[in-house]
């Protein structure tokens, strides 16, 4: 199994034939689809405070929580006479309850400790992370392999045989789908949230055979 999380490590291949590039040459694209397991959940946190405050302030109250001004998302200053500050968490998914507890015991302490601010968050969804997404690799001769399967199958029906690969054409960076996300149902833990499908790496290449009688 994969250092990595990887749904039950289960791969799936599709194979289509684009035809001949000329009598004698047969064109395979095969695909192989993994199932990314989301290893971060997104927490989104707003601070609300007087129109005096500045972000110094706010970060101040933040501290602690690896929160700096790269998770600043936006202000909303509509909602006169307060301001409403905007950040973006991520954390890992296993520690979801953990990461719960600290967040709330912080909302009860800027409550005590900073006049005039206060702290919501909600869990706003989940995402991989950079670190495993870039763990992910294509494996080139897999993907020929399950090309040959299947131009073997195309060749025998045509009453051919395959011969030698004459080129292979493949992007070497799998292909993200986008994240999914989770639904907030209650409670603090993860079997309180409802996950969307699993993101997928997608990894392909296109294999060119020679056909031999």
């Amino acid at each position: 199994m994969r250092g990595f999380a990887i749904f039950a490590s289960l791969f799936v291949f599709a194979a289509s034939a684009f035809g001949q590039l000329d009598p004698h040459t047969l064109t395979i694209t095969a695909t192989r689809q993994i199932n990314l397991q989301p290893d971060q959940v997104v927490f989104a946190l707003s601070v609300s405070s007087s129109a005096g405050t500045n972000f110094g302030q706010i970060l101040a109250a933040l501290t602690g929580q690896g929160i700096t001004s790269a998770n600043f998302t936006g202000i909303n200053n509509n909602l006169a006479p307060q301001l409403q500050w905007t950040f973006t968490l991520a954390a890992p998914l296993a520690n979801l309850t953990t990461t719960i507890g600290t967040l709330t015991k912080l909302q009860q302490t800027i409550t005590q400790n900073n006049s005039g601010l206060a702290l919501a968050f909600s869990v706003n969804g989940t995402q991989v992370s950079q670190q495993l997404q870039q763990s992910q690799t294509c494996s080139t001769p897999d993907l020929i392999a399950d090309a040959t399967v299947q131009a073997q199958k195309l060749a025998n029906a045509a009453g051919l045989a395959i011969g030698p690969v004459l080129s292979v054409s493949s992007g070497s960076a799998p292909q993200f789908s986008p994240a999914p996300f989770f639904d907030f149902v209650g409670g603090v833990g993860p079997s309180d949230f409802l996950l969307g499908p699993a993101p997928l790496v997608t990894c392909s290449a296109t294999v060119e055979f020679q056909l031999q009688p």
